[in-house]
Order: structure tokens, then sequence, then C-alpha cells
């Protein structure tokens, strides 16, 4: 039977949703207060938790978040009654870790059905992390990266993490990296529940993948994320055995990883570009950029990085005013093999909405550039091998890949034939 845990120091509510729970067929054990409850978890090890804002001592939001720093009960979906209404305050109670929260007075059929929704998404995340623990291939890893932000690197990470899980619909992990002020879980619009600084009290070593599952995020496309710290604070706490131990645990659970990397040769950001199958190098057309890029470049030649894992990936961040192509190939010596337009308006937009642009709509130009880029980054067994269920993105990538051969073949065809051996 389903547990519920609810933490209220007011008789009447807790009462109250008690009656409304067990209709439904759930048990409930109740505590009046965040005290109490933090003595009743390990023994009641409840399915979710359902606490109010205001109490003494341990309120709702401190309950919240020590129960985030445990990596058994971190899981735990976590329902808050607020009589405050405020934006301010539902950002806090995310922020604390909260999975939701529901305003006082509150309908017990809202309240039930909040409640399913939290607890069916908790169902589903654990079925899926049985299969990941079970499987054994290494994942396919690339890692975005710069040494000047400003270029766009956690656009082109969230949108080609979401688009190889699109293509594939196989297990997907997006990794923020950045110690501080990540960007990746804004722009999948989830809040900061779980972050890297909620392993800060694990040692590196004793970290498995049972201890991280608390703090992986489920997107609604099916892609896995781990986002980071929005304080700089927390991101100290968070030393870089933390983030190389995560990744070789992550790394047999997964068919791809993406990597959003600091802009920077730390010791994490080394760890992961040589743990990475492909290093995708991000510039934007001008001039202090190609700089850092040569730089890049010339510090994974040192490193012994072969040309084939490295890939430019040129990105029109402005308007007006660009290098041209053919020089900045020219300058690093090395070919660009992406070419992002300028599309600040499909992109900002998206940041702001926290949709990424190939979800938002999967005809636009940009986004089928970014699918055909990913595509060719995959895994050459997904590539060789048409998927038993194509997904659409699959579709519209074979479909633009079918037209280009037939005009290939159309323009061969046209050719004249000069050559001696031709005539003969």
């Amino acid at each position: 039977m389903t547990r519920i845990l609810v933490i209220d120091d007011d008789r009447l509510i807790r009462m109250v949703v008690t009656a409304a729970l067990k209709e439904l067929g759930y048990e409930v054990i109740n505590a009046n207060s965040g005290l109490e409850a933090l003595k009743l978890l390990k023994s009641s090890k409840p399915d979710a938790i359902i606490t109010d804002r205001f109490m003494p001592g341990v309120d709702g939001f401190e309950f919240t978040r020590r129960l985030r720093r445990e990596p058994d009960l971190a899981h735990v979906p976590i329902l808050v009654l607020t009589g405050k209404t405020e934006l301010e305050d539902k950002l806090e109670a995310f922020e604390a870790g909260a999975d939701d929260i529901i305003s006082k007075p509150f309908e017990a059929a809202e309240l039930a059905a909040r409640l399913t929704t939290l607890l069916r998404r908790s169902e589903a995340l654990k079925a899926a992390q049985a299969q990941q623990v079970e499987a054994t291939a290494t994942a396919h890893s690339v890692v975005v990266h710069s040494l000047r932000g400003g270029a766009g690197c956690s656009s082109v990470a969230v949108n080609l993490a979401v688009t190889l899980r699109n293509l594939w619909q196989s297990t997907t992990m997006l990794v923020d990296m950045v110690p501080n002020a990540g960007q990746v879980a804004l722009m999948l619009n989830k809040p900061l529940r779980r972050t890297w600084a909620n392993l800060s009290h694990v040692e590196p070593l004793d970290i498995d993948y049972l201890t991280l599952t608390s703090i992986i995020t489920k997107h609604e496309t099916g892609l896995d994320f781990i986002a980071s710290p929005a304080q700089p604070v927390a991101a100290e706490e968070i030393s870089q055995g933390h983030l190389s131990q995560s990744i070789t645990v992550i790394r047999p659970r997964y068919e791809y990883i993406v990597a959003d990397l600091p802009h920077d040769f730390s010791s994490s950001t080394l760890d992961a570009l040589d743990m990475s199958n492909l290093i995708l190098l991000l510039l934007t057309p001008e001039l202090a950029s190609v700089r850092a890029a040569a730089i890049a470049l010339d510090t994974y030649t040192q490193l012994n990085y072969p040309q084939e894992k490295i890939k430019l990936v040129l990105n029109h961040t402005f308007e007006q005013g660009c290098l041209p192509r053919n020089k900045i190939e020219a300058t690093l010596r090395y070919p660009i093999s992406l070419m992002i337009p300028f599309a600040s308006r499909r992109f900002v937009s998206a940041i702001n909405r926290g949709t990424p642009v190939v979800c938002e709509n999967p005809d636009d130009p940009v986004t089928g550039l970014l699918e055909d880029f990913a595509f060719g980054i995959s895994k050459e067994t997904d590539r060789g091998i048409p998927p038993a269920s194509p997904s659409e993105a699959w579709r519209r990538v074979n479909s633009r890949l079918q037209l280009f051969h037939e005009t290939q073949r159309k323009h061969k065809s046209r050719l004249p034939f000069t050559s001696s051996l031709s005539r003969e």
C-alpha cells in the first residue's frame, strides 16, 4: 500500500488531509512538526510527503532541504502546503527541493490529483532507473567546450542532447559541469530542486548510481540531466572528484552523454575531455573567439587528442561584421563541421520559455540543421541500422538524407563525359 507522510502542526488540517487520502486507499502517517517527521523517516519510508510551509522549529522548507541531502530519501516526492500565494514563496519552495506546491485553502480533489501525478512520475523514474542500472553499454560521450563565454555552449549542449534523445529514444544524459550559475535547468524550464550541491556531504569514492539518482532530473522528452547549483557558495563544496567519479558511474548506464563544460582547462574539464568520444569546440565569427579557439586547439594537440575527435562549430551569435568562414578555417588550419546561422530571436525566445529550439518547431531550418548534425555524430551502429520503431526526428533526418542522395545522383547523371576513359 502506498504510504504518505503528512506533516502539519494544525491538527484540523492533518485530519482533513488524512481523510481525503484514506478514501483513495493510501496509508497515512502523521507528524505534527518537521522535527518529528525527520525522526519518522527511516522507519516509515514514505512513498510521498505532504508538508505544511509554516511550522515551529523545522519548517516545511527546512525539512525539504534536509531530506534532499539524504541519498536514500532524496527521490521521495514532496508536496508543500502554504497559505501564501506570492511567486517568491513558490520559487523558494522549488529551490528548497519541493516537487509541487498548493495554496490553502484547497479542495481535497485537487490535493489528491496533484499527489497522484507526483507518485506516477516517481514510479516512472524508478522504472527507468532500474532499467539503466542493468545496462552495460558504455555511453557515446559528447562534450561542448569553449574558452570564451557567449559562444552558446549551453544552448548547443541542451539542443543536441534533446535531439539525440528524440532521434534514438535511447537513454541520454545531459550533464551541466559549469561550476555555478549553470543554465541547463533554466533552458529546460526545470526548477533547481536537485543539483551537484546535494552531493557535497558524500565522499567522491562513495558515489554510486543509487546516490546519483537523488540529483538526476527527467525532462518531458525523456532526457535525464544533472544541474549545477545556482549559488557560488554551494558550488565550492563540489570537488573535481565528485564530478569525475559521477561521470565514471553514469557512463555504463547511458547510450549518450552530453556535457556542457566550463570555459577552462580545470581538472574536471580535463577529465571530461579525456573520457569523451567527441569534442565540439564552439566559436563565434569574431577575432577574440577565433584566438580562444586557436589556444584550445593547440592545447588539444598537446594532450594528444586525435583530430577526428574534435569538431569545430561556428555559431553566428550576431548578424553583421562577421569574419568569413574561409578566413577562420585558414587561420585555425581546421575545418568547420557545423555553422549555426544567426537566429537570435529563436534562441532567446527558447531560453526565456525554457523550451529548446528543437522542441518548439520541428520544421524550423535550424532544427533540421541540428538534427542532421546530431545524426552525423551519433554512434555508427545507430546510423547504420534503421530503428525498428523510427522516431519522428529520425524520419525527418532520413527524408532529408534521401532527398540529398537523390539530388546527388541527378547531378552526377548530368555531368558531361569529357575524359578519355569516358570517350572510350
